[in-house]
């Protein structure tokens, strides 16, 4: 039953609003015409009728005992007007429902021989009398009154401005959390948000500035691990390159073979922290080349150029930011190189939506670690073997960059037993 009700209702906020302003007063309405016409309405409509039946009753005794004149005289008394015509002159038509109720009470009491025709402003009722039909002609306000008309177009009217008023003030508020939400947004996207502030109701304003208290919490958040991670870096750089200037100046270079590669190990981990700890901004899109992009990838390191094999078509052009493609491709390349002897990367673009798939021929990635291996400093290797592993956070900035083209990266095992990381990109 839920299921089906969530089919129908309305996935927005704002005409769900409407909706519950709105079902409970057309519901009221309806309830209100319908015991007004079944209690009121319907009693004086037959009020009405059974006054102008005892009338058309005085008038047809008066026409039949005395005659014509002494009947016409008795109607203009009544303000009503006598006439006797002949069949072929009646046109009759069909009438509502309402006029039908009242012909149908004149008709039990006067005959069945009786019917009426509504004009503009008299009501025309005939009733049979040998071969011609007695026309008397009723004042409309006689069997119908207005009132209830004029009560139902009022409620009507006023139920329509109410509602176009509670429209105006619900999109008021509704404009408010369409802000909050679009400001959190474009916040989670990496922007500067700048020019929002709290408005709408009391809730929606203690929502607002609690976001902005949030935003700023992450801001220094972010900053003093930036400041952290660039600061310790820039330290330890320097450390490095005493180091290194001092080893040059040993005679034994055999004895410093070890050490030499410590230091590219620790300067290849500063250069992922920095990368890092580096604040990822949005960038603009522009049309490239994909095969282009990943033969400057797969040619910026020779290692890479020897195992890799690209399969992708030189037309394939897409919309995104080249240097954050570059990074989450170079660091899965990377990252396949550690551990396979051969890479294929495969290329194809159907309508708007791009995959490149990277697959080695490495051990692959057991079934508890695919969970975790986009996690900052999470890293396979059961050893924690520094020189072999990695910082393990390769993977997590390929994660964070994707994330920024409106992308994602999936991963599953490769028919070799290796893995396969798929890029996926929908065009923007």
């Amino acid at each position: 039953m839920n299921k089906v009700l969530k089919k129908y209702l309305p996935k927005k906020i704002l005409p769900r609003l409407l909706l519950i302003f709105l079902l409970p007063l057309i519901f009221t309405q309806c309830l209100l015409v319908f015991f007004f016409y079944d209690r009121h309405w319907e009693k004086i409509i037959t009020r009405f009728s059974n006054i102008a039946i005892n009338q058309i009753n005085l008038i047809k005794n008066e026409y039949k005992i005395n005659g014509l004149e002494r009947a016409k005289e008795v109607a203009n008394k009544l303000n009503i007007e006598l006439l006797i015509v002949e069949e072929k002159e009646l046109i009759k038509e069909k009438n509502t429902f309402l006029k039908k109720k009242i012909e149908t009470n004149i008709q039990n009491r006067v005959g069945k021989d009786t019917f009426l025709i509504f004009g503009e402003n008299v009501i025309n009722v005939f009733n049979k009398d040998k071969e011609n039909y007695m026309l008397i002609k009723f004042p409309k306000k006689y069997l119908l009154s207005e009132t209830p008309i004029i009560l139902f177009l009022w409620i009507i009217s006023i139920s329509l401005i109410l509602s176009l008023i509670a429209f105006l003030f619900l999109r008021i508020q509704i404009r408010a959390i369409q802000r909050l939400a679009k400001s959190a947004e474009e916040f989670g996207e990496g922007k500067n948000v700048k020019k929002f502030k709290p408005e709408g109701a009391m809730e929606i304003r203690q929502a607002g500035a609690t976001f902005m208290k949030m935003r700023s919490r992450i801001n220094n958040y972010i900053s003093q691990r930036t400041n952290f991670l660039t600061g310790i870096s820039h330290d330890l750089g320097t450390v490095l390159t005493r180091i290194k200037l001092g080893l040059e100046l040993i005679s034994n270079q055999n004895e410093t073979t070890q050490i030499k590669n410590d230091i590219k190990t620790m300067e290849m981990f500063l250069k992922e922290y920095l990368d890092y700890s580096e604040k990822i901004k949005k960038k603009k899109f522009s049309k490239i080349n994909i095969l282009q992009l990943l033969n400057e990838v797969i040619t910026s390191s020779k290692s890479l150029e020897k195992k890799t094999s690209i399969f992708c078509n030189s037309k394939i052009n897409f919309n995104t930011n080249k240097n954050y493609l570059y990074r989450v491709i170079f660091n899965l390349v990377e990252n396949a190189s550690k551990f396979g002897k051969c890479i294929n990367i495969k290329v194809k673009k159907k309508l708007k939506l791009l995959t490149i798939e990277i697959e080695d021929d490495g051990p692959g990635i057991p079934d508890y670690d695919k969970n975790n291996i986009f996690k900052p400093f999470y890293k396979i290797d059961s050893s924690r073997n520094i020189n072999k592993g990695g910082s393990g956070l390769g993977l997590s900035i390929a994660n964070e960059l994707i994330k920024k083209l409106h992308g994602e990266i999936k991963l599953r095992d490769s028919k070799t037993k290796g893995s396969i990381f798929s890029i996926i990109l929908t065009e923007t």
